[in-house]
């Protein structure tokens, strides 16, 4: 297959390209490296860099494509409340330009990476995929719009499915980004040796799931019996800000009860809690988390300090 990954040179799409390179297939690559880096996306991959808030930058798009990976998107609540138009662009108008530019392609396939996002806060059990969807932030309401137009889409031949992603982690996470990534935002300050800054309550809480789980559910999203279907990725586990504090300063050999963290407002809409049930993916696709969230924070650990190590300092 020729494979388009938009978003490809970010976190989660260069792990996502190389899994799909390691399964020979043909990668191409469409990034605006607006948060992306060019030297996250594969040599064996075709580059194109290319802003897909812009329809007419469609045009630079090869000709076949056999299955499109949507990842591209502004990914950050709070950057989505700075600038909302933005927002609106990059991901709700990107999104439909896309599925309009695939169906006149007759691409066979659309796998869309939405968002636990679109889901209401701090409902009373894990949400399933018929869990009340009410998103606080504007990046929600846009990634729920896409939803929409995905739906349409299919109803109408197109084969799509959509992957709500819950909190995704793992190495090669951008460390630099202190609007996107609650694992990764916390482990910066620690690398840097500073107070760990939080931006609201210590009781709010997520579902952490590991970024090569999440990569072996957009593969397995892949298989005919998930069109026109809507999948959780998540653990499953309710995990609060706390007591991910404690599991990342631990890994890093330091002290939870000692070392300084400095709580500020919170996020405007940032939400206070929400965990996954991924029995319909389990169940359907025969996928389910296998990274605990402990071995996972290790691995991003090890990762970091092996970095920084090459670079000649110290974490």
């Amino acid at each position: 297959m020729k494979v388009l990954v938009t978003g490809g040179a970010g976190f989660i799409g260069s792990w996502l390209s190389r899994k799909i390179l390691n399964n020979g297939h043909q990668v191409v690559v469409a990034d605006n490296l607006s948060t992306g880096r060019r030297e996250n996306v594969p040599t064996e991959a075709e580059f194109i860099h290319l802003d897909l808030s812009d329809d007419r930058n469609l045009s630079k798009l090869p000709q076949r494509i056999d299955l499109i990976y949507h990842l591209a998107s502004q990914a950050s609540g709070e950057v989505s409340y700075e600038d909302p138009v933005h927002d609106l662009r990059t991901n709700s108008l990107a999104t439909l330009a896309l599925l309009r530019w695939a169906k006149e392609h007759a691409v066979g396939k659309f796998i869309f990476t939405s968002t636990m996002g679109v889901y209401k806060d701090h409902l009373n059990s894990p949400a399933d995929e018929a869990s009340p969807v009410c998103p606080k932030s504007f990046y929600g309401v846009n990634k729920q719009a896409s939803e929409g137009f995905i739906r349409i889409f299919s109803e109408e031949g197109m084969r799509t499915t959509v992957l709500r992603l819950f909190n995704v982690y793992g190495p090669g996470q951008n460390m630099e980004n202190l609007k996107q990534g609650m694992i990764s935002i916390y482990m910066a300050f620690i690398a840097k040796r500073q107070p760990i800054v939080v931006k609201g309550p210590l009781d709010r809480f997520r579902d952490f799931v590991f970024v090569d789980d999440v990569v072996d559910a957009l593969i397995a999203a892949q298989a005919p019996l998930a069109d026109g279907e809507t999948y959780n990725v998540c653990t499953g586990r309710k995990t609060t800000v706390k007591k991910v504090l404690e599991v990342i300063i631990k890994s890093f050999g330091g002290e939870p009860n000692t070392y300084p963290i400095n709580i500020e407002d919170r996020t405007p809409r940032d939400i206070d809690g929400c965990y996954g049930n991924f029995g319909k993916i389990m169940s359907e696709l025969n996928w389910q988390p296998t990274v605990s969230l402990e071995d996972g924070i290790r691995k991003m650990v090890v990762s970091l300090q092996d970095r920084v190590s090459d670079a000649g300092a110290e974490v």
